[in-house]
């Protein structure tokens, strides 16, 4: 199918608002657990995906947008940001950063270079465009990202308010950033991918320094995939492919894109973008996203992300969806895994933009744990803020955690102790809790089975939770969040393996603030 019938292809308003039966098949998750979800279909191996809101991490120094963090050849992360400061001091189009340490979650950023040659923040050309990054990689040493002129979805006169992303190029440093070829005006005169076809390319990302996956061609070429145009709910994804050893010479000549069938015969690819067949099409519901391969999995991954609702004005979501996709290879076929909301967070807040890190993934025996980047809004400067480079570990489960059934704050088999009231729905985010602004006071819960979980609000001015299982002390649990805003159900106690019996669960105001409980899970 040709751009022209693509374009055709398209949702009317209508459409859009009623094509939500993923939205629909995970509504129900959200009263339970918003952020577990059992892999939809088969799972391709995934029994589970559990969005870890209780270890989200954010760097407060920085600002921005689009972190696609890569792993580079000295063991470190890279990341360009957008629309923002990064980890400098004044706002730009697009800055490029590194990040220094060990541990994932004491990492600290730097701003290597502003990129001023590409507009401070918002700057617009004679197209009436701004600059943004896309993708970015490290492949053999050698830093690469792709840009594209980027119209804001206020003007790009798209009757969904969506940025349009065209005119895309690819540029590489070899001194780590400190300096980038091809220049601004070139991109901007001469574009190697003009229109919008391939407006919006990230890459597929292998793991370090470009990785060394054997597996689909990977060491010989090197992928990137793109929307038709738009930097949020785009209609479709096109691959296309590069040799490795070409990389270097910037020649949009020297790709090509998948067209169908098996993607490992030669034959199935085509020197025109305009040839190319979407690996995925889903109209209005597919940001611009890398493709990340999961090693210990053998398999990849990839996010749909997108506004389920008309945007009422510029950049303001009402909601956001995060669709997780899985395949065997990068062209597919890719198969729905699991679909989140991010109404976790409190009303006035949303996320979006997100990228799966090839770096800091750990294998266990039930499970991986991958880091998602993502950033969100609203767009204030502040250490609260949200719009920023924060993460939420992702965990992949081979094997789902036991059936289990839910006690609401509210059941009358909750035995309160001192002055406890309810906390109601915030703008119907279904997440009502039981509140307790004293230290002393407790709950306990009865139940027979083998896990119990604890799900609960976290905010900056939540105190802590003494948790007694069975008369025995587990956990001192921190319902305060520093810098970040309010988050409902969050999973900050969890215990499995218990004898298939009676026991009792003793919740009880350790002081520091409020505190408060949502539900209790009981595994059979």
């Amino acid at each position: 199918m040709n751009q022209r019938q693509w374009e055709a292809a398209l949702l009317s308003r209508r459409e859009f608002l009623q094509s939500t039966g993923m939205i629909a098949a995970a509504g129900s998750l959200l009263s339970a657990f918003p952020a577990r979800a059992s892999a939809q279909g088969a799972g391709q191996g995934i029994a589970e995906v559990e969005l870890d809101l209780n270890h989200i991490h954010k760097w407060d120094d920085s600002n921005g947008d689009t972190w696609d963090p890569f792993w580079a050849d000295d063991g470190a992360l890279y990341s360009f940001n957008c629309d923002g400061r990064g980890f400098g001091v004044k706002r730009q189009n697009l800055a490029f950063n590194g990040f220094g340490g060990d541990a994932l979650d004491s990492l600290t950023g730097r701003q290597i270079n502003p990129m001023a040659e590409y507009g401070p923040s918002g700057q617009r050309g004679p197209d009436h465009a701004t600059w943004k990054a896309c993708g970015q990689e490290c492949i053999d040493g050698v830093f690469y990202a792709f840009v594209a002129r980027n119209v804001y979805g206020r003007e790009s006169h798209d009757p969904l308010m969506r940025q349009t992303a065209l005119n895309s190029s690819l540029i590489k440093s070899y001194d780590r950033g400190k300096t980038w070829t091809r220049t601004a005006a070139e991109n901007y005169a001469r574009p190697m991918w003009p229109g919008e076809r391939f407006g919006a390319p990230f890459f597929v990302h292998y793991g370090q320094n470009g990785g060394h996956v054997v597996a689909d061609g990977a060491s010989e070429y090197v992928y990137a995939v793109a929307t038709n145009g738009f930097w949020n709910d785009g209609d479709y994804l096109v691959l296309g492919r590069v040799p490795r050893r070409e990389l270097p010479r910037l020649d949009p000549a020297d790709w090509q894109y998948y067209r169908g069938g098996d993607g490992m015969d030669a034959a199935n690819w085509t020197s025109s973008v305009y040839e190319a067949s979407p690996i995925l099409a889903r109209p209005a519901k597919c940001g611009q996203t890398p493709i990340t391969y999961v090693p210990a999995l053998g398999r990849y991954l990839l996010l749909s992300w997108y506004n389920p609702e008309l945007l009422p004005k510029w950049f303001q979501p009402i909601e956001m969806r995060y669709d997780f996709y899985t395949a065997e290879h990068p062209w597919g076929p890719w198969s729905p895994l699991a679909s989140f909301s991010d109404r976790f967070l409190a009303p006035g807040h949303n996320m979006y933009g997100p990228s799966l890190c090839a770096k800091y993934q750990t294998a266990s025996q039930d499970e991986v744990l991958v880091s998602m980047f993502t950033s969100g809004c609203q767009f204030e400067d502040k250490p609260t803020g949200i719009y920023k480079c924060w993460m939420i570990p992702v965990r992949l489960r081979t094997v789902a955690l036991p059936a289990h059934s839910t006690l609401r704050f509210d059941d009358p088999d909750i035995r309160r102790e001192g002055n406890w009231t309810e906390l109601k729905d915030s703008d119907g985010r279904e997440n009502a809790a039981l509140a307790s602004p004293h230290a002393g006071d407790a709950l306990e819960i009865s139940f027979e089975g083998t896990g119990v979980e604890y799900l609960a609000r976290k905010a900056m001015s939540y105190g802590n939770v003494s948790v007694t299982l069975d008369g025995k002390s587990e956990a001192l649990v921190a319902l305060g969040t520093p810098n970040f805003p309010e988050i409902s159900g969050v999973s900050v106690f969890r215990v499995l393996g218990l004898q298939p019996s009676k026991h009792a669960l003793r919740l009880v105001n350790a002081g520091g603030g409020p505190v408060n409980l949502q539900a209790v899970n009981v595994y059979r």
